[in-house]
């Protein structure tokens, strides 16, 4: 029986050109840093300390501690001295990328509808940012994070995805078995949590040898009030 639905945000409560987003993104974020590194030499380890951070896990480790380490190592430069520059961009130039994602009109509808008939959820968004940025992320979708139980971050996640320990983790964070978790999602990568025992709902169109459900948002509310989950 399904007691929690995880909802991906990207391509699936909003709509994103991840390309040109992380373009943007780094543009802004980069030249924070240019009296310590330039730009394209901070993009590119900035790059690879996240691809670090997401091939190699460290037991114990927060992704945001692995990517310090490692972003640290590379670059010569402290922690001390990097923390601060990041967490004043994610505060101060981070909310001006809203400008390059729209909202899906029925994500709301269908997130509160979940709520509404007693599901809990979560984001189930690739923990890549952290928790403030995350947050304003949500908003982006035309929600707020009080609509959702769990919200995986670079600053309290461990994994990301499609490591079977990213899905894990919500679903203990949620006190719930992943054999009672839905994944909502348009990326086919997100389809090995049914290895976990999780139901997928892939957002689009895909044979159903991959995945339980498909279609779209209005198809997974319709879904939700028949109690067919």
């Amino acid at each position: 029986m399904i007691q929690a639905i995880l909802f991906d945000l990207e391509e699936t409560l909003i709509n994103i050109d991840t390309v040109a987003f992380m373009r943007n993104y780094l543009g802004i974020l980069a030249p924070r840093f240019a009296h310590l590194l330039s730009p394209d030499k901070f993009s590119k380890q900035f790059t690879k300390s996240l691809e670090v951070t997401r091939s190699e896990p460290k037991p114990g480790q927060t992704n945001i501690q692995t990517f310090y380490d490692d972003f640290s190592k590379a670059t010569g430069q402290s922690i001390q001295t990097l923390q601060p520059i990041f967490e004043e961009f994610y505060e101060s130039d981070f909310p001006a990328l809203r400008c390059l994602v729209q909202a899906i009109p029925q994500g709301v509808k269908v997130v509160e509808y979940a709520i509404q008939q007693g599901f809990l959820t979560a984001v189930a968004s690739n923990a890549i940012l952290p928790l403030n940025a995350m947050q304003e992320h949500i908003s982006w979708a035309g929600l707020t994070p009080e609509h959702f139980k769990i919200i995986p971050a670079l600053d309290n996640f461990h994994f990301f995805k499609p490591q079977l320990g990213f899905f894990r983790e919500v679903a203990e964070s949620l006190g719930v078995k992943p054999d009672n978790c839905l994944i909502v999602s348009g990326h086919t990568q997100d389809l090995v949590c049914r290895e976990l025992g999780m139901k997928t709902f892939f957002v689009g169109s895909i044979g159903l040898e991959e995945t339980d459900y498909a279609g779209n948002l209005d198809d997974l509310f319709r879904l939700i009030g028949q109690g067919n989950l």
